[in-house]
């Protein structure tokens, strides 16, 4: 029968397993009423900051876009109250949202204001007072009874502006509406930098209040409900898992010590709770225990002569085997100082003669015995080998003789050669054929190790020298995206690059753009090969192809490869503005002749009729009809010039002195239109390959075009030159102060009839003849971007001696 102690463990747990989850449900509530409470909190002042937010945007449009559009149409006395005050339409617009007070309460009030519905009560002068007093305080926040509910409260001071004096400074200079409609007294004499009043944005918090209150109820009933569900499963498991082995354990002590000698251990069951009384049973079992084992030593004593003897014969074998360990370590550790076969054996042959107190040893490799050695040097020892010593080495046996042993040295997997040991007298008589295998397939491990050791590192050096050689930039990447390994071309273009280093900092050091960089995160991070281009300034582009490598664990490493792509890219635009040209020209050639003739047709017979008429309209309308084909007529001619080739522009010319006198020409043009013309050109530079008429007609359309873009009386015009460092090229560029060239149309720049200029102000045809021209010259022209427009052209230097030549400056 259990006694009635078995009670109390079990009380005892559940006391204090009904206080943990007393004491959990409270923090929960706590901390969830806390955090409902912070989240109403949140919500209630970000909606209040949007209130605000719509009223400074609103006001902001006031101040500047409706007032000064209504002063453009009212005279200057005039004033609009319902469009140009601030304050009046303010509270308009949000007194149609705040009618019924249920989403917020806005208030734009002062202590007296000139409108009486903008008079602050109690609350909001006690605010007002608030910020007088607090000069610094640009914003109030905290919780007001409002009508007796509890609304969260936003407030900002209104300071009196400037602007603001026109309508509350001296009421002589104030609108007459204002007087009409408040009069001279209130609102008036207002100073700039007085506080005025405030803006009162309040949130009503009462029905939000409501709600958490039921949500921690509702939470709390279904917490306690589950916690007595848990507590109930606790209880059943308790009893299965604690309270039922107990009952076992003190059922187990009492059956086995039922003697009369043994009472006194089951008496100490009888006290205390379960546990408690089970600690001072197994204590009283504890000192029978030793009781016991005081008995046994006495025994012990008498056969410890024996066991000395044999524990010195067992020392005796344990070195030996211990002799034997140091041996397989040594052979192991000789891997680190060797890198042939020689190298091995000539270290492993005299440790093995040693270790069996051999006179001499030799060893006879089994393919077609290419390897042979024996210690000492000279002693003999091979010429002894047994003439079937390759059949030995495949039968896994050792042979041992009167003064010499053989022992096969093999693998699991391949038989490498035979081993013998020779004595000047007999061998001795305790050798073990397991310790001599087990040496053999030592030393067959440690050439089979230094194989693959030697292979590995040629591999390695092998890669080595195909990763260095690739002339791209080249990494390994681990997966964390560090870099691994990066050949000279990546550390060329980085110096800073180290191991470890994120692949994602190498793009950045290049001022790649941010969304590019983490477009190299992901495609590191994908699971399939990925190419992407990522876009420099300069601009330069750059080809990235990622290529992951999977390991044991999923995604380990991966090999980037970068290429630049910028030569390619400006190859194919190159040919892309080429084929735009070769098909306008084609165009050209073929419209010339048709249009051209009747054209000149045209011309011709409207200034007959002109020279005719006698009606000032009708000779106005001729000019019209002339001055129009004189413009068909230039667009024929710039057409026609990007079909015809000039045979005679390759030069050689001097770019200083054409670029001066075409400067010098344009500056008399020019004239008093404040436009400034700048010219910076060394007087050493080296001769072009373009001729006399190629560069001023290059020169005129950049000029010309500049000076239709920049600013009349600010406008600063800016031609410099320079040679390139090894004198192969001559660099020219025509900079303005302009509007410059948008990003989204320098691919466009140099498209036939492409021109941002206004209509009848161009014929698009510009730059197209410059590109077209520098192509056929084998410069380049490119144009920059920043404050204003920049054309860079790229002209060859001439190689023969220049001889200056008669030219002149054509201007139409």
């Amino acid at each position: 029968m259990p006694s009635p102690l078995f009670c109390k463990i079990q009380r005892k747990f559940f006391l204090g397993l009904a206080g943990l989850f007393l004491m959990l449900g409270g923090v929960l509530l706590f901390a969830l009423n806390q955090h409902l409470r912070e989240m109403l909190h949140i919500e209630a002042e970000s909606r209040a900051e949007l209130v605000f937010a719509h009223q400074a945007s609103l006001q902001q449009y006031v101040r500047e876009t409706l007032r000064p559009a209504v002063r453009d149409v009212l005279p200057d006395d005039q004033f609009l109250l319902e469009a140009m005050s601030t304050s009046f339409v303010t509270r308009q617009v949000f007194s149609e949202r705040n009618s019924h007070r249920d989403q917020y309460l806005y208030r734009r009030v002062a202590l007296a204001p000139r409108n009486p519905d903008a008079q602050a009560n109690a609350l909001e002068r006690g605010l007002i007072d608030h910020f007088r007093n607090t000069p610094t305080l640009k914003t109030f926040r905290g919780y007001r009874d409002i009508d007796g509910a509890e609304h969260y409260v936003l407030a900002r001071p209104v300071l009196f502006e400037s602007e603001c004096m026109y309508c509350h400074g001296d009421p002589k200079d104030a609108p007459a509406v204002l007087l009409k409609r408040y009069g001279p007294v209130r609102g008036f004499g207002r100073k700039a930098g007085e506080l005025a009043g405030l803006d009162l944005v309040a949130m009503p918090v009462d029905s939000a209040v409501k709600h958490i209150e039921q949500s921690i109820t509702m939470f709390g009933t279904s917490f306690f409900a589950a916690a007595m569900g848990m507590f109930l499963i606790i209880l059943a498991f308790f009893n299965r898992l604690v309270v039922t082995n107990l009952r076992r354990l003190t059922t187990i002590f009492r059956e086995t010590f039922d003697s009369p000698g043994d009472q006194h251990i089951v008496a100490r069951l009888e006290g205390g709770d379960e546990i408690e009384s089970l600690l001072k049973a197994f204590g009283e079992f504890a000192t029978h225990l030793r009781q016991a084992r005081s008995q046994l030593e006495d025994y012990a004593a008498n056969l410890e002569g024996m066991v000395q003897s044999r524990t010195a014969a067992l020392s005796q074998e344990a070195a030996e085997h211990q002799t034997d360990v140091r041996l397989f370590v040594e052979l192991l550790g000789d891997l680190n100082h060797c890198q042939t076969h020689n190298e091995l054996l000539e270290r492993a042959l005299p440790r093995l003669a040693e270790r069996f107190k051999a006179a001499r040893a030799a060893y006879l490799c089994a393919s077609f015995g290419r390897s042979r050695n024996e210690w000492p040097p000279g002693s003999g020892g091979l010429d002894q080998l047994p003439p079937d010593w390759q059949e030995l080495s495949r039968s896994g046996r050792v042979r041992m003789e009167a003064d010499r042993v053989f022992v096969p040295v093999a693998s699991a997997e391949l038989s490498r050669g035979l081993l013998g040991l020779f004595w000047n007298g007999p061998r001795p008589t305790d050798l073990s054929e397991d310790v001599l295998l087990a040496l053999g397939q030592q030393v067959a491990i440690a050439l089979e190790n230094l194989e693959a050791i030697s292979a590995l590192l040629s591999q390695n050096q092998l890669l080595e020298h195909i990763f260095e050689g690739i002339a791209d930039p080249l990494f390994l990447v681990d997966g964390g995206g560090g870099v691994a390994l990066a050949n000279s071309s990546a550390r060329a273009m980085h110096g800073g690059l180290r191991p470890g280093m994120p692949l994602q900092d190498w793009f950045a050091a290049f001022q790649t753009p941010e969304e590019q960089v983490r477009a190299v995160g992901a495609a590191l991070a994908a699971a399939a090969p990925s190419g992407l281009e990522i876009e420099l300034p300069g601009p330069r582009y750059l080809a990235v192809d990622v290529y992951p490598t999977l390991g044991q664990a999923g995604l380990d490493r991966a090999v980037v490869l970068v290429r630049e792509t910028t030569a390619e890219k400006r190859m194919m635009a190159q040919m892309q503005q080429s084929e735009k040209l070769a098909a306008v020209g084609q165009l050209a050639a073929g419209l010339a002749h048709e249009i051209n003739n009747p054209l000149g047709v045209i011309s011709c017979y409207a200034q007959l009729l002109q020279k005719s008429q006698q009606d000032e309209q009708a000779k106005a309308d001729l000019e019209v009809i002339v001055r129009h084909t004189r413009k068909a007529k230039e667009v024929l001619q710039g057409l026609l010039g990007l079909a015809r080739v000039d045979k005679d522009h390759c030069g050689p010319s001097d770019l200083g002195a054409v670029a001066r006198d075409l400067v010098q020409v344009f500056r008399m043009q020019l004239g008093t239109s404040g436009v400034a013309l700048e010219c910076d050109l060394p007087a050493d530079l080296p001769p072009v390959k373009a001729g006399v008429s190629a560069l001023e007609h290059v020169l005129t359309n950049l000029l010309v075009n500049a000076f239709d873009a920049v600013p009349q009386d600010t406008g600063r015009i800016r031609v410099s030159a320079a040679a390139s460092p090894d004198r192969e090229s001559v660099v020219l560029r025509v900079e303005d102060n302009g509007p410059g060239v948008p990003p989204e149309l320098v691919g466009k720049i140099f498209d036939p009839f492409f021109t941002t200029k206004d209509v009848d102000k161009g014929t698009g045809l510009g730059l197209t003849v410059v590109h077209e021209t520098m192509r056929e010259l084998r410069g380049s022209v490119e144009v920059q971007g920043g404050p204003g427009a920049a054309f860079v052209l790229t002209f060859p230097a001439a190689a023969q001696p220049f001889q200056q030549p008669q030219h002149g400056v054509e201007h139409a």
